[in-house]
C-alpha cells in the first residue's frame, strides 16, 4: 500500500500548524505588550540588551548598512515573486509547485521579519518613557499656572503645567547657549563650522558617559554608520534611521555637519530601548550637552532650538514686538541650524528620481501611520515633545 500521498498531507498539516502557531506567538507579544507596561518594561530591561549584545554586536561589525540591503532584498525578493506568479498564469500554471514553494518561503520569511519587528521596535513603544524613569520627582510637582491665559498655553505634562514665562526662560537660555558656542567652534572660510576628528566616535563616546547617570543607557554601543543612499533620506528629511531587523544607527551622509552627533545620539537611545522620539530627541541633547566637546555641546543646544523657539512664538500668539524684545538668534547660529547645504541639496535634486515633495509627503505619512499603529496618538509631531521633556528638567534650576 502506497502512503506517499498520506505522508505528504501529514507534512503540509505540520506545516500549517507550526506556522499557525508561530503566528499566534506575535500576536500574544504583541498583546501582552499592549496590555501591560510591566511586561514591556522587564522585557526592556532583561531581553532586548541581549539581542543588542549579540546580533547587533555582529551587525556592527560589517562597514556598511545591513539595514539598507535588507530593504532592497526585500524589495527585490517582492517584486520577482510578483512577477513569478504572473509568468505562472500566463504559462497556464506550469511552474505551480515552484510558485507554491516560494509562497511558503515568503510566509515564513515575513513571519520571521514579523518577530523580529516585535522585539526589537513594537514592544519597545509600550514601556515607560525617558520621563517616566528618570524624571518622576521632577513629574511630581504641584501644578502651577499664574494666570487662565497662561493656562491655555501652558505645556502640560504629567501633574505640571508651564506658563509661557517659563517656556520663555527656556528658548531664551537655549539661544544664549547656542549664541556664546558659534563663537568658538571653528568655522572655514565660506563660514561652514567644521570637526577636527572622529565625530562618530566622539558622539558615541558621548553616550557613553551619559550612561554613568542613567543606566539604561550604560553598556555597549553599536557603531554609527552612514547611510549609502543618503540623497533619497534627505528627500524624507530623514536625519538618521534606527533599522530595527539589523538593530542599526544609522545617519545621513549629507546633512550639515552640526546635526551629526545629536543624530547619533538619537539614533542610538532607540538601540537602548527608548523608542519613544521625544525620548530620543532628550537623550541627544542631554548626550551632547553634557560632553566635554564643545562642539557637541554646540550641536546639542542647536538641535532643540528649532522646536522651542517655534512653540515659544506660538505661546506669544506670533507678536512681533514681543518676540524681538526675547534674545536675538545670532546670525551664525541661523546659518548653522540648517538640514542641508544649498551645495547639497542642489546634488539632491539632480538625482532624484521623485519630487522631494512627493517622496517626504509619502514618507511623514507611513511615519505618521506607524507611530499611531503603535499607540502614539500624536504620530509625528512626538519629535516636538521635547519641548515639554527640557521644561522637566531644567524645573527648579532655571525657574
Amino acid at each position: 500500500m502506497d502512503n506517499t500521498g498520506e505522508k505528504a498531507g501529514s507534512k503540509v498539516k505540520m506545516h500549517k500548524i507550526m506556522y499557525a502557531a508561530g503566528a499566534a506567538g506575535v500576536v500574544l507579544l504583541n498583546m501582552a505588550s499592549w496590555r501591560s507596561v510591566g511586561f514591556s518594561d522587564w522585557y526592556i530591561r532583561h531581553i532586548f540588551p541581549v539581542w543588542l549584545n549579540t546580533y547587533a554586536r555582529l551587525t556592527s561589525q560589517i562597514p556598511f548598512s545591513v539595514g539598507e540591503i535588507m530593504l532592497i532584498l526585500a524589495v527585490a525578493v517582492t517584486v520577482v515573486g510578483i512577477g513569478f506568479g504572473i509568468v505562472n498564469l500566463i504559462c497556464r500554471r506550469r511552474f505551480k509547485k515552484a510558485v507554491r514553494g516560494f509562497g511558503r518561503f515568503y510566509a515564513w520569511t515575513a513571519l520571521v521579519v514579523c518577530y523580529v519587528m516585535t522585539l526589537n521596535c513594537f514592544i519597545l513603544y509600550h514601556g515607560s518613557s525617558f520621563s517616566e524613569k528618570y524624571l518622576a520627582d521632577r513629574l511630581e510637582a504641584e501644578m502651577m499656572v499664574a494666570s487662565v491665559s497662561d493656562r491655555a498655553a501652558a505645556q502640560v505634562h504629567g501633574e505640571r503645567s508651564y506658563t509661557k514665562r517659563e517656556l520663555a526662560v527656556l528658548r531664551d537660555y537655549i539661544v544664549k547657549k547656542c549664541n556664546e558656542l558659534e563663537k568658538v567652534i571653528p568655522h572655514d572660510d565660506s563660514g561652514d563650522a567644521y570637526y577636527d576628528g572622529d565625530l562618530i566616535e566622539a558622539s558615541r563616546q558621548a553616550m557613553i558617559k551619559l550612561g554613568e547617570d542613567y543606566d539604561q543607557l550604560s553598556g555597549f554601543y553599536v557603531t554609527p554608520k552612514y547611510l549609502s543612499f543618503s540623497d533619497f533620506f534627505s528627500q524624507q528629511y530623514i536625519m538618521g534611521y534606527y533599522f530595527p531587523f539589523s538593530m542599526e544607527a544609522n545617519i545621513n551622509s549629507m546633512m550639515y555637519i552640526t546635526n551629526v552627533a545629536p543624530t547619533i545620539c538619537h539614533e542610538l537611545a532607540h538601540t537602548k530601548g527608548f523608542i519613544y522620539e521625544d525620548d530620543a530627541n532628550m537623550i541627544g541633547y542631554l548626550a551632547c550637552i553634557n560632553s566635554d566637546d564643545v562642539f557637541l555641546q554646540y550641536c546639542g543646544y542647536l538641535s532643540v532650538l528649532s522646536y522651542v523657539n517655534k512653540d515659544f512664538y506660538e505661546s506669544i500668539g506670533k507678536n512681533q514686538s514681543v518676540y524681538k524684545s526675547h534674545v536675538r538668534i545670532s546670525d551664525g547660529v541661523a546659518d548653522d541650524n540648517i538640514f542641508l547645504t544649498r551645495e547639497n541639496w542642489q546634488v539632491v535634486e539632480k538625482t532624484a528620481v521623485v519630487k522631494t515633495s512627493t517622496v517626504k509627503k509619502v514618507s511623514d505619512t507611513l511615519m505618521d501611520t506607524t507611530l499611531k499603529l503603535n499607540g502614539v496618538e500624536e504620530g509625528m509631531l512626538q519629535y516636538n515633545q521635547v519641548v515639554g521633556l527640557l521644561l522637566i528638567y531644567y524645573d527648579g534650576e532655571l525657574y
